[in-house]
């Protein structure tokens, strides 16, 4: 239960206790994501659910629970996917890219990346919201939570960068406890999507197609990319789960 703490603390904006910096820490938050990713689905399903019930469009009922999302987590992966994105989409080579994924700076790429990913999580959840509570909860949470497994297991790839936060999740060579933590990710999705776990695969191939667009231009991956990587099966998972609402 170490690392618990430490991945609230890291995931979220919740206050924790006690928060130790070291790549030890990260790496015993890690095998807790997607348990807290579950938690911030939870949150942000619930809240989409809430708002319909209080008579609230579906439109603004689901904004509302992406809303609760960033607020819960500062927009921690939203801000690699844009960083992600302006370096890939306008990096001419290895070291322009990496130079413009560390600017703070929002570009082009960037800004259609994450509008395009704040308004296809509002679209989905738009048809999640007509079912009952727990089916909105259990599917936003299972969302939540394999897309961070996916990214768990994204970092088992080689690092492009010798800093960053990339580099701060190194396992040392453990591909095994990467492996096992994205199997929990994906029991914890099973149960909470029951006989429906089929909508892994089509977000696990994006997810996938954006890592190995990374390895192919950087040699490997950073912080922003497995950024990048959770929101795109997130919002993968949600559309495939939202076609069939």
């Amino acid at each position: 239960m170490r690392g618990f703490p430490g991945a609230i603390a890291f995931l979220t904006r919740i206050p924790m206790p006690a928060r130790v910096q070291s790549p030890d820490w990260l790496g015993r938050a890690v095998g807790w994501f997607p348990v807290v990713g579950a938690g911030i689905g939870a949150l942000v399903g619930g809240s989409a659910w809430l708002g319909a019930a209080a008579g609230l469009p579906p439109l603004a009922a689901a904004a509302v629970g992406v809303g609760a999302g960033l607020l819960v987590t500062g927009a921690f992966h939203e801000d690699g996917l844009a960083d992600a994105f302006d370096g890939l989409g306008a990096g001419r080579d290895r070291s322009r890219t990496l130079e413009i994924m560390r600017d703070s700076r929002l570009g082009t790429f960037g800004a259609a990346a994450l509008v395009m990913s704040l308004l296809l999580q509002v679209s989905a959840l738009i048809a999640l919201v007509a079912l009952p509570a727990s089916a909105v909860i259990a599917a936003a949470a299972a969302a939540h939570s394999s897309s961070r497994s996916w990214a768990a297991l994204a970092m088992a790839l080689p690092r492009a960068s010798p800093d960053g936060l990339a580099a701060g999740l190194d396992y040392n060579g453990r591909r095994r406890s990467v492996a096992l933590r994205f199997l929990v990710g994906v029991a914890v999705a099973a149960a909470l999507l029951r006989l429906d776990t089929w909508v892994l695969a089509p977000a696990g191939a994006a997810g996938g197609l954006v890592a190995w667009w990374a390895v192919r231009r950087l040699g490997g991956v950073t912080g922003d990319i497995l950024g990048a990587v959770q929101q795109t099966t997130l919002v993968v998972t949600l559309l495939a789960l939202s076609a069939t609402a």
